[in-house]
């Protein structure tokens, strides 16, 4: 017998039942009447209960009439904490193989009879493994595993019902073959997959939607099958493989699939084996068996109090525990021995700038949710003056992190990057003064969500951390990749699964109040393999499942080990706890799962509907260790234990209702925090684009992206903006809504091509040129075309299509008086024409760009670009004056562009600048090129120009071969090359191979020199870089000179070629360079005369040019002919 309410198995007979003390009853097969368990006569109808049972008609279209009743009254039981949720399931399909030609030989009477039977032993091998038979199909059934009675085991349940069908019509195929002479088989087909459970009726009809072609695969698998075999899709494969023999993979071409599918025969069922979980989990586990791990951050803190400042990773998989030494390490410090500061990172939080360091900020200064602004002022003045008055200069970037108007003029008009720089420097300001009074522990929990911002803050951070008491510890798993690693201050701890021995302890600690039998611990142990979450999750699954009972201080099973429901996964495990719980804590913890990880109990209280007991269902589930208090202050927190918990709970729910839940909490965040919604803002855009409401998410998307470029988080900045614009093409199209379209791609230029991810923008201002074209709005459309053909020069590899964009925008007449298109458009066209070389281009549109916006008085205006085009174009020009040969002139241009830069505190424009300084020098004066170029890479840096930064790097490098240094320019050159096709774009590609053969030249390695010559050549061609063409075709003809790899001849032909290209271009530095090239060559192939004419021409060249490095380079060559 079987208790119906807690599953006991119960010797026959029972009157009740021993765990739970529920009375047991018996039912009358005639009558149908409930009678005491001990009766041997039926009160209702005078049945003998004594007898045999005879096997009553079944009605296939009931099924209650078919199910048995203690799985009917499990189904009634829990079917209101099932529907409308999504499960994962097993589906069997049987049929009988060849069942038209077989049935066409007999009378329907007989051929029900046959079914009948056969239809009887499905049912009983279903049941028995606790499956539902969700529809009968003439000559087979459907059968569920997983739905309505929820098992973490479906899979296995599945496969042991199929081997029990086909062992149980053995008998029965003999008993047809004698008495009807027919051969009578089955085929199956089993596939485990989503469903979508929708509604449990009273009559145990189950309405299910499967998700994609769950259904559909399952059925397949047994079309596929032949007579008498089990056919199993991978996915249930996979699920059960460790517990059953399969026949190696076949491959099955299924109709609707274009590719065929892997399936496996089933075989027969194996000896119980050990099961390691396909995935791993995340959260927060028992802390047990780390203590030498727990040493080093002991002794990191010991190195910290004596003044030495230490940075200690925490690394690890999900589940290993990560959480859970750190929380041991704070409570073994000393109480007030050291201000603890901790930040966590967020999986939604990747594109929101600084959102582990305002939780330090908050932790440090005390502030509390829904205090005023007023408040938080003067606390945060009063907090800095008692600390050190003199860092009242970090005021303004403090209120400005946590959204406040900083009410500071000289603070209010900086640039953004400039903000950030004095933020970083506020923070490092803060820090290090506290240190002085008392050590600090700043964790950062989860990096592996870090937003760039904050990487780049803990960057700057370990730079100057060593030399003050600080504790920096980082939480980050394995993916999770830093260039710390080398620091002679930074430590590692790594965390692996536990040891036979501490996995003991574990069970121990878990199983508290009694020793633990060696079955069981042996159970636990080879089930989990060392993982602290899968050891904890599995034991209490056990437990919650009645499968562990304590006899006289021993924890012991309950029943065999084959018969315990071990779950697959650890998703598994944590479904089936969930669906364990009452309903009501069920539900709030999906509620409170659609919030996040972490969720504070003010918006579950706003959106959960429940007006009593919220807190004591909270409790309940604190006590079941699903979730804990995360704090008090300032105001009560809660965080699920583990993050898997959250995202099976999240998962569980249908689309529909987490739509609708995340439409609530956006509200609810909005009603609570009226006065702070520029500091929610990416929280608010994130659950209202999953909410739904389109209009609402734009808005906060759009907001969060602004927020992020002002902070000069342009990776996040471009993130978002590439959200927001899949929101907006989602709204109807009308024409505002297309026009604001436009106007976004346009906005997204900038940070997108600085930071180098152009991949997606393509489609984007395609799109947009497409709208512009519908609406007839010509200003946006050229606007548009303009950067259509930035994007074909630079990334698009179709550099032809790309000036025919630009120069189509630039030459329209009704742009010439128009200042907002005349100048960015112009300005587009002059960068890409000194990019590609047409240097003489930029002499002559240039100056007509840069008269026209002093005319205009438009020197502040940015034109919506991140630089100030002004200062840029000027910049251009200085360059391309100076490459054509008038380098006074050109000097001028670069200090008035300098100087304009400097005025302005306009990050971006002063990187430019101070990389152009850095170019121009590597031609005329080696030795002050360095400097200057590591200056430019700082600046470049700040700004998150990750277009130039790789290039300049092999200009630093270059620099240092000019200086005799090849080897440490070698290392910079190959860095640079490295950053700058990590960035994919293709343009200047050349250039750094080209720096690269140079240094491998100087090196005496003539193979690879070769090697990158040809490269740096191939790629000019490619983009159609024509100063870069010439430069290294001449290049290479000085490169296969020294290897004497090519006739003389050939080498002097395409040097003179390159040449030639330069002179056309009329770029005379890199015309004198190549002619110092020609005269070398000459000298190798022993031509004194010639060499020494040549030489003598390149050696004015660069006097007039005032080359200096150049012309005495060039002089030694002399010195060493003559």
């Amino acid at each position: 017998m079987i208790c119906p309410d807690c599953r006991l198995e119960l010797p026959h007979g029972s009157r009740f039942c021993k765990e739970c003390g529920r009375k047991l009853d018996l039912l009358c097969s005639r009558c149908g009447s409930t009678v005491p368990a001990d009766s041997k006569f039926c009160l209702g109808c005078g049945q003998d209960l004594r007898q045999p049972r005879e096997h009553p008609p079944i009605d296939y279209q009931q099924p209650r009439s078919y199910t048995p009743k203690h799985l009917a009254d499990r189904i009634l039981t829990t079917r209101s904490a099932i529907e409308g949720e999504r499960k994962f399931v097993t589906i069997l399909f049987a049929d009988v193989a060849d069942s038209t030609a077989i049935f066409a030989r007999f009378d329907p009477e007989v051929v029900h009879e046959i079914m009948d039977g056969c239809f009887r032993i499905l049912l009983d091998c279903i049941h028995h493994y606790e499956g539902s038979i969700n529809q009968f199909t003439g000559d087979g059934v459907m059968a569920l595993f997983g739905a309505p009675i929820a098992h973490e085991d479906h899979a296995q349940r599945a496969c042991h019902a199929a081997l029990a069908i086909r062992e149980a019509l053995g008998p029965y195929r003999r008993l047809l073959q004698e008495k009807y002479g027919i051969d009578f088989t089955m085929r199956i087909g089993l596939h485990s997959g989503p469903v979508v459970v929708a509604a449990i009726g009273d009559d145990l009809r189950m309405d299910y939607t499967a998700q994609g072609d769950t259904a559909n695969l399952a059925s397949r698998m047994e079309v596929s099958a032949g007579p008498g075999e089990i056919l199993a899709s991978s996915q249930t494969y996979r699920l059960s493989r460790d517990f059953f023999v399969f026949a190696p993979e076949e491959m099955l071409q299924v109709k609707g699939r274009t590719m065929p599918v892997p399936a496996y025969r089933l075989l027969r069922a194996a000896e119980v084996q050990t099961r390691i979980g396909a995935s791993t989990a995340r959260g927060l586990t028992r802390f047990v068996g780390r203590g030498r791990e727990l040493e080093t951050l002991r002794e990191a803190f010991a190195a910290v109090v004596a003044g030495e400042g230490q940075v200690v990773g925490i690394v690890g998989e999900a589940g290993v525990g990560k959480s859970r030494l750190l929380l041991e390490f704070r409570r073994s410090l000393p109480a007030g021995e050291a201000a603890w500061l901790e930040g966590h990172c967020l999986h939604y939080g990747g594109a929101m700038p600084y959102l582990p360091v305002l939780e330090v900020i908050r932790a440090f200064f005390g502030f509390k949710d829904g205090e005023g602004e007023q408040i938080i002022r003067e606390k945060l003045r009063q907090r800095i003056t008692d600390l050190d008055a003199d860092l009242l200069h970090a005021l303004p970037p403090f209120l400005d992190l946590l959204s406040i108007e900083a009410a500071d003029d000289a603070f209010s008009r900086m640039e953004p990057q400039q903000k950030r720089k004095v933020t970083f420097e506020a923070i490092r300001d803060l820090l290090i003064r506290a240190s002085q009074d008392q050590p600090l522990v700043v964790v950062v929990e989860d990096l592996h969500w870090i937003d760039r911002t904050t990487q780049e803050l803990l960057d700057y951070m370990i730079h100057w951390l060593p030399r003050n008491r600080i504790l920096l510890i980082l939480l980050y798993r394995p993916e999770y990749t830093h260039p710390w690693g080398s620091r002679s201050y930074y430590r590692m701890v790594g965390l692996n699964q536990l040891s036979s021995s501490n996995s003991a302890d574990l069970v121990d600690a878990i199983l508290e109040g009694g020793d633990v039998v060696p079955e069981l611990r042996e159970l636990i142990l080879s089930r989990t393999s060392g993982n602290p979450l899968f050891m904890e999750e599995l034991t209490r699954s056990l437990l919650e499942s009645g499968s562990i009972e304590k006899r006289e201080d021993h924890f012991v099973l309950r029943r065999d080990v084959a018969g315990i429901e071990v779950p697959d996964t650890i998703h598994g495990i944590i479904a089936a706890r969930m669906d364990r719980l009452e309903e009501s804590l069920k539900r709030i913890m999906q509620v409170a799962s659609v919030i996040g990880r972490e969720f504070a109990f003010r918006i579950l209280e706003t959106i959960a509907g429940v007006k009593e007991g919220l807190k004591s269902q909270l409790i309940n589930l604190q006590g079941l260790e699903f979730i804990y208090e995360k704090g008090l202050f300032p105001e009560l927190e809660y965080i699920f234990r583990h993050a898997l918990v959250q995202e099976v709970a999240y998962n569980s729910l249908l689309v529909s209702r987490r739509r609708e839940i995340h439409e609530k909490i956006s509200r609810a965040i909005e009603q609570l925090y009226p006065g702070r919604l520029e500091e929610f803002c990416e929280v608010l855009g994130y659950h209202y684009s999953l909410g739904g409401n389109l209009a609402k998410a734009y808005e906060y998307l759009k907001r969060s992206a602004k927020k992020a470029i002002r902070n000069n988080s342009l990776l996040e900045g471009t993130q978002v903006y590439r959200q927001a614009a899949e929101i907006l093409a989602k709204m109807p199209q009308t024409d505002e809504n297309r026009r604001e379209l436009i106007d976004l791609v346009l906005s997204m230029r900038g940070p997108m091509f600085r930071v180098g991810d152009a991949v997606e923008y393509l489609p984007l201002l395609q799109n947009a040129e497409k709208l512009a074209e519908e609406l007839g709005d010509i200003t946006r459309k050229l606007q548009i075309r303009s950067a259509l053909g930035v994007y074909y020069i630079y990334r698009g590899g179709n550099p032809q299509l790309g000036w025919r964009y630009l120069e189509d925008c630039f030459d329209r007449e009704d742009i010439m008086h128009d200042v907002s298109l005349m100048v960015p458009i112009g300005f587009d066209l002059c960068t890409s024409s000194l990019l590609s070389g047409d240097w003489q281009r930029v002499n002559r549109i240039a100056p007509i760009i840069i008269s026209l916006i002093e005319r205009s008085r438009t020197q502040d205006s940015l034109f919506d670009r991140n630089a100030s085009i002004h200062i840029s174009i000027i910049a251009h020009l200085a360059i391309s004056t100076i490459g054509c040969g008038d380098v006074v002139r050109g000097g001028q241009l670069l200090d008035k562009a300098f100087a304009l830069a400097s005025e302005t505190d306009n990050l971006a424009s002063r990187a430019y600048v101070e990389w152009a300084r850095g170019v121009m020098l590597c031609f005329l004066d080696a030795q002050r090129a360095i400097g200057q170029m590591e200056q430019a890479i700082r600046y470049l840096s700040d700004s998150q120009n990750l277009l130039l930064q790789g290039v300049s790097w092999c200009w630093l490098g270059y620099a240092h071969c000019m200086n005799d240094k090849a080897g440490d320019g070698l290392g910079l050159i190959e860095k640079g090359l490295r950053m700058h096709t990590d960035l994919g774009v293709p343009y200047w590609l050349s250039f750094c191979h080209f720096f690269s053969s140079t240094a491998h030249f100087e090196l005496g390695d003539m193979a690879k020199a070769r090697e990158d010559a040809e490269l740096a050549l191939q790629c000019a061609l490619n983009n159609d870089e024509k100063q870069v063409q010439g430069l290294t075709r001449a290049w290479l003809g000085r490169v296969l000179a020294a290897t004497g790899q090519r006739q003389p001849g050939e080498a002097e032909d395409m040097l003179l070629q390159g040449i030639r290209q330069l002179q056309d271009l009329e770029i005379l530095t890199q015309e004198a360079m190549c002619t110092m090239w020609l005269g070398e060559l000459h000298a190798e192939i022993g031509q004194p005369d010639r060499a020494m004419q040549v030489l003598n021409s390149a050696e004015a060249m660069f006097r007039d040019l005032q080359m200096i490095h150049w012309q005495r380079r060039t002089a030694r060559a002399m010195e060493r002919l003559a």
